[in-house]
């Protein structure tokens, strides 16, 4: 018999029922056993924190997780773009190692499921490294304009969704990566493998302004932008719009469109039909490049499905999904906390489809915890006051086991 081990915290927040107040979670293996307000056995008391699900990182890139400071400029998303390419030319280190910076970073911010976008230089042990390591949605990224390009990444595409050598902590999926980038071809043919395997779908789509302006007028800054990379492909553009993009990705069983800043009412009506789509918002990358406002709201009060990523430390100063929520709930003081705590957790786990197994602290779910230190001056409800600033993540359990813990925090 699987022995059990109880923690005692001042506040357990499962997410999917009301907080308990000095509440035991118990687990046994890498189970959730139960939840509750009293346990006869002994517990170890974890002191002044709050237990919550494992935070979920629907979107991010790891290989940019050795920058120190995002890159520059933003006030131009083509320039910003340039810099990205130019970054990957010319970076110092390897991407496995990026990754695997990126992967510590992660756990030690709390989450315990992530999505990331993988495009070359990366092997599945990359993700592998540690035996309490996250679950990773591993996305293979596929770019390609000239029908030459395009046939190779459909290829490559089909080759990653087939691995056989993937540890099993780990899921693949396909990534077109956007509308500027990636013929009509390409991307029918990713949708067409992620149906046949059943694969996660994800795909930047209406980032920005600009990107609307050259499917519609083939003009504008991408146009001058892929002349500069000798990729202007004129056939693609002009006439065209979003919709049909996400109307085919709303065939798919599950889909992630990413950032989707420039969504329209009848582009969201689309997403709201299909909530087994999910739109990731990044926040703080959209305040970064300066976009207006974003429509994660409207979807929600629509009935579609939002879940938060971090995007990458290109465009990002960490990848802190705790700090996403904090940001969040900064700047939307309408919307209660327990509603944008939920954006990072089970909503997540809905988005990757995994909500059965983690995303909650339920009984019989996998024991994924982040635990919250509450220093914010003030506390008292967590459901007004877990996302204030003050509040950090000081551990995370990953299937019953401590992936991480900082330093004075016992566990």
């Amino acid at each position: 018999m699987t022995a059990t081990t109880a923690y005692r915290a001042r506040w357990i927040v499962p997410v999917n029922a009301r907080p308990i107040e000095n509440g035991v979670l118990v687990v046994a293996g890498d189970r959730i056993v139960s939840v509750a307000d009293r346990w006869s056995d002994p517990v170890i008391d974890l002191g002044d924190v709050a237990l919550i699900p494992g935070l979920v990182n629907c979107h991010t890139h790891l290989e940019f997780s050795d920058l120190e400071q995002p890159l520059e400029p933003r006030d131009r998303f083509t320039d910003w773009i340039h810099s990205v390419i130019g970054y990957r030319n010319q970076r110092g280190s390897s991407v496995s190692a990026a990754i695997q910076r990126g992967l510590a970073e992660s756990v030690a911010g709390g989450v315990t499921l992530l999505g990331d976008i993988a495009t070359t230089g990366w092997t599945w042990s990359d993700y592998a490294t540690v035996s309490a390591g996250p679950s990773v949605v591993v996305f293979q990224e596929l770019l390609g304009l000239t029908a030459e390009r395009a046939a190779t990444q459909a290829q490559l595409g089909a080759e990653h969704l087939q691995a056989t050598t993937r540890p099993s902590q780990l899921t693949a999926g396909l990534s077109p990566h956007a509308p500027y980038s990636v013929r009509p071809d390409l991307f029918d043919a990713a949708v067409a493998q992620c149906d046949r395997y059943h694969a996660p779908f994800a795909m930047h789509l209406a980032e920005t302004t600009a990107e609307r302006e050259l499917l519609r007028s083939a003009d504008g800054p991408f146009r001058t932008f892929l002349e500069s990379l000798g990729l202007w492909q004129p056939e693609l553009f002009g006439g065209r719009d979003l919709r049909p993009w996400l109307e085919a990705i709303s065939n798919l069983p599950q889909g992630l469109i990413v950032h989707g800043n420039d969504l329209h009412a009848d582009e969201l009506a689309v997403l709201a039909r299909a909530p087994h789509l999910t739109l990731v918002y990044c926040p703080r990358t959209h305040a970064a490049f300066g976009h207006s406002r974003h429509p994660w709201l409207d979807l929600l009060n629509l009935g579609g499905s939002v879940a938060i990523g971090t995007d990458s430390r290109a465009s990002n100063p960490d990848l802190s999904l705790w700090a996403e929520l904090q940001f969040l709930a900064a700047e939307y003081p309408q919307v209660a906390p327990h509603e944008i705590l939920q954006l990072g957790t089970l909503a997540g786990a809905r988005a990757f489809g995994r909500s059965r197994h983690t995303g909650s602290l339920t009984a019989g779910k996998r024991a994924d915890v982040a635990v919250i230190e509450l220093a914010a001056p003030g506390f008292s409800d967590p459901n007004r006051h877990l996302l204030a600033v003050g509040n950090r993540v000081v551990g995370t359990m990953i299937g019953g086991q401590w992936a991480f813990r900082q330093p004075g925090f016992g566990g």
